[in-house]
C-alpha cells in the first residue's frame, strides 16, 4: 500500500465519532496550552529588571515588542506536534480501534495500551521532539538563509521521530512493547516516510489540528500493510 492511499483512507474516515471526538479534545485542550503560554510570556518580560548593561537592556525592549509574538510563533511552530501528540496520545486508541473494526476486523489488536504505557508513549515523544528541536534550533536559524535547508531539516528530525513513535503505538497493540520495537525496525522505511507525511500535515493549516488522529489511522494501514506483521508471520516475545 502507498503512503498516499493510507493517507486517503485516514482522511476518508474523518467523519467517524470516534475521529472527531479526539480531534475535539486536542484542539481544545491544545489551544489551552498554547494560550497559557502566551500569556506566561507576556506577564514575564515587564517583570525583567533594569540590568544597566546596554545590549540585555535593548534586548528586554525588543521583547517586549516583537520578539514576544516572533519567538512565541517559532516556538508553536517547532513544538505544535510534541504537544498534540502527547495530548492526544491519551486517546488515540479509539482511533486504532475505529479503523481496525472498519478495515481489520479480523486483525484487531489482542491488547490495548494501559494508561500508564499511553503516557510514557506520549510524553516520550514529546521530550524527544521539545530537545531534539531545541538542539537543532542553532541549525534552522542558519539554514534559514538558505531558503529551504530549514525546512528540509525540521522534515527530516520530525519525519523519523513521528514515524518512529506512530508506528510503535500502533505495533504495541499488536506486540508487547519490547517486540513493537523490533516491528518497527524491519519496516523504518515504511515508518519513515508515515512520519514524514505526518510532519507535513503539521504544517498545512487546518489539516494540523487533525494530523495527529489522520497520522495515527494512516499508520493502522501502514503496519497492517506489512507482510511481517501479519499473524502468522508475527513472534510475540
Amino acid at each position: 500500500m502507498s503512503i498516499l492511499r493510507a493517507l486517503n483512507l485516514a482522511i476518508g474516515q474523518l467523519n467517524d465519532l470516534a475521529f472527531r471526538r479526539v480531534i475535539l479534545l486536542g484542539f481544545g485542550l491544545s489551544l489551552l496550552v498554547f494560550l497559557l503560554l502566551l500569556g506566561g510570556l507576556i506577564a514575564l518580560v515587564p517583570l525583567i529588571p533594569e540590568s544597566s548593561i546596554g545590549w540585555i537592556d535593548k534586548a528586554v525592549i525588543w521583547l517586549a515588542g516583537l520578539g514576544v509574538p516572533l519567538i512565541f510563533a517559532l516556538v508553536t511552530w517547532l513544538l505544535f506536534p510534541a504537544v498534540m501528540t502527547s495530548i492526544t496520545s491519551l486517546f488515540l486508541d479509539d482511533v486504532v480501534d475505529a479503523v481496525e473494526a472498519l478495515h481489520y476486523p479480523d486483525l484487531a489488536g489482542w491488547r490495548a495500551s494501559p494508561l500508564h504505557e499511553a503516557i510514557w508513549l506520549g510524553l516520550r515523544l514529546s521530550l524527544l521532539i521539545v530537545l531534539i528541536n531545541l538542539l537543532a534550533l542553532p541549525l534552522y536559524l542558519a539554514l534559514l538563509f538558505t531558503g529551504f535547508g530549514t525546512l528540509a531539516l525540521y522534515l527530516a528530525i520530525n519525519g523519523y521521530l513521528l514515524g518512529r513513535e506512530y508506528y510503535e503505538m500502533v505495533a504495541v497493540r499488536h506486540a508487547t512493547p519490547n517486540n513493537a520495537g523490533h516491528l518497527r525496525k524491519q519496516n523504518r522505511d515504511k515508518a519513515f516516510m508515515g512520519g514524514l507525511m505526518i510532519a507535513l500535515l503539521f504544517m498545512i493549516p487546518v489539516l494540523n489540528l487533525m494530523a495527529p488522529v489522520i497520522g495515527i489511522a494512516m499508520m493502522v494501514h501502514l503496519f497492517h500493510d506489512s507482510p511481517e506483521n501479519k499473524p502468522e508471520s508475527r513472534r510475540v516475545n
